[in-house]
């Protein structure tokens, strides 16, 4: 994949549909408007740090990937490590409709892949309440926190389906990696799925978003530091962190 192109194009032409191709392994999609400040930060800002995860990460990895929006992280992922086995938690329905469609258009997506449309939580509900953007076009900031974002204008009630429940369904035991990026929701993931399971996970990457004194960057530090975890967080913006969490060994 080129990301000059992006740069290119985004000056050139700003508000056309961009296509791009990945390597090593060969996965395209393309990336609408609405979503260039997320392909930015996942492709060109690298927020996950691709190569050093990759670098800890089996051949096979089984992934959950919480919040995958139009399947960006997925398709990088995969663009890198062919074998892996991905678990795709999406709430809005525009963004799993564009992840079909390169399910669609590229079979290593389709195989890997597994898209699942269900907003994800810790204490165990059948829907959850989502403020979203009113618009039909891809959503990036919808959250299940009142507030969380000024546009989020619009309520909608998505079925949910708990953290605890995902893992007791997993194929394996372990999990290589947790991926969340979920707006807010990570609170309430993190501190009401019970620590055992947590513990099943070796590596998570997880955005978290300072919301109040008992929501933010420190909490979520501290606590997975007690049930085992190294962390590093480097800051997104002024109220977002990219953090990673490794299992000690």
């Amino acid at each position: 994949m080129n990301p000059f192109e992006y740069l290119i194009d985004k000056v050139r032409d700003r508000g056309r549909t961009l296509h791009f191709v990945t390597r090593p392994n060969k996965l395209g999609f393309d990336v609408p408007e609405s979503l260039y400040l997320v392909f930015k930060e996942i492709f060109m800002s690298d927020v996950y740090n691709i190569n050093s995860l990759v670098g800890i990460l089996p051949d096979d990895p089984l992934v959950i990937d919480i919040g995958a929006n139009a399947g960006f992280f997925d398709i990088l992922l995969l663009s890198k490590i062919k074998n892996a086995q991905i678990y795709a938690y999406e709430p809005m329905a525009s963004n799993v409709d564009r992840m079909r469609s390169v399910a669609s258009s590229n079979f290593k997506f389709g195989e890997s892949v597994i898209i699942k449309p269900f907003a994800v939580t810790g204490t165990p509900c059948e829907m959850l309440r989502i403020y979203a953007q009113d618009t039909d076009k891809n959503q990036v900031v919808a959250s299940s926190v009142e507030g969380f974002n000024a546009d989020n204008v619009k309520e909608l009630l998505i079925p949910a389906v708990s953290l605890s429940e995902i893992m007791e369904k997993m194929p394996k035991l372990s999990i290589d990696l947790l991926k969340m990026d979920c707006e807010g929701s990570e609170y309430d993931i993190i501190f009401n799925t019970p620590a055992e399971l947590i513990q099943r996970i070796e590596t998570m990457l997880i955005e978290v978003h300072n919301i109040d004194e008992q929501r933010n960057i420190e909490t979520v530090s501290r606590y997975l530091g007690t049930l085992g975890y190294d962390t590093v967080s480097v800051p997104i913006n002024g109220f977002c962190y990219a953090m990673e969490a490794y299992k000690r060994k």
